[in-house]
């Protein structure tokens, strides 16, 4: 489409009228041109994590993908995980934090529903499994 004066319409020019890939492509150089610490959430994760939230919660939890997927979840946290050296994992270094973290999660589970309480084997199992871990 070409208007009167020989330019192009707003819709045939501009970052918005480009491919998408190329889009993400720009955007990622862009980024990548700011080091990491000047960028605003690698200074403040706080602020990051809040930013995360407001995202979140402007999507209908019908329509999130984690909330429909389990398993996307699951896999996401995982991979999220593995992406952060051992020695910076908070529960790596800090073994109190992680067994609080763990007796905060499961106070969160009805004692009823709780597979250790209903099955003290497999905890003595799970308990045996994590000693073991610790120790190397």
């Amino acid at each position: 489409m070409v208007e009167p004066k020989g330019r192009p319409s707003t819709s045939e020019r501009g970052f918005a009228s480009m491919d998408p890939a190329r889009q993400r492509d720009i955007a990622r150089k862009g980024g990548e041109s700011v080091p990491a610490a000047k960028r605003s959430f690698a200074q403040d994760p706080q602020l990051a994590s809040e930013a995360g939230r407001k995202g979140g919660a402007s999507v209908p939890a019908a329509k999130r993908s984690f909330s429909q997927d389990p398993a996307l979840a699951s896999e996401a946290g995982r991979k999220g995980g593995e992406r952060v050296p051992r020695e910076k994992r908070s529960f790596s270094q800090n073994h109190d934090l992680a067994a609080e973290a763990g007796r905060k999660g499961g106070e969160s589970v009805p004692p009823e529903k709780r597979s250790f309480s209903q099955n003290r084997g497999l905890a003595a199992e799970a308990g045996r499994k994590g000693g073991e871990s610790r120790s190397r």
